[in-house]
């Protein structure tokens, strides 16, 4: 980790050329976001989403360009959390298994009574022969 005493920021700020691009990003965004505000009527200014575009573009240019002068490491990310999505896939998953057993179920009970109604009409009736008359 960089120092933070004043000297080691101000060799930062004077040799760091990630500062200085920072610093210039920040500035374009401010020059742009002043001559857009400019030209519009103070209501429609108020509401320019371009406008607030280039006002985050500048706070963001000096934010990181203020962490690189300081020494400090870019912030890591807040991890995700993934156990929501793992609850609902396993829930879908149990749910399909359900419904794949009981539909199972059902087709061997419907088959069941087709092949018991298929039997009893292959069976054959007692048809009186010339023998028996």
């Amino acid at each position: 980790m960089a120092s933070t005493d004043t000297t080691g920021v101000v060799e930062r700020l004077l040799d760091d050329d990630y500062v200085h691009e920072q610093i210039a990003v920040a500035g374009a965004g401010l020059r742009d976001a002043y001559r857009r505000a400019r030209r519009l009527p103070p209501q429609k200014a108020v509401q320019d989403q371009t406008i607030y575009d280039r006002l985050r573009q500048t706070a963001s240019g000096l934010t990181e360009a203020a962490r690189r002068a300081a020494g400090k490491p870019k912030p890591e990310p807040p991890r995700r959390r993934r156990s929501p999505l793992l609850l609902v896939i396993l829930a879908a998953g149990a749910v399909v298994l359900w419904a794949a057993k009981r539909h199972g179920q059902i087709q061997q009970a419907a088959g069941a009574r087709v092949a018991g109604t298929a039997q009893s009409a292959r069976t054959p009736t007692a048809t009186p022969t010339a023998g028996d008359r």
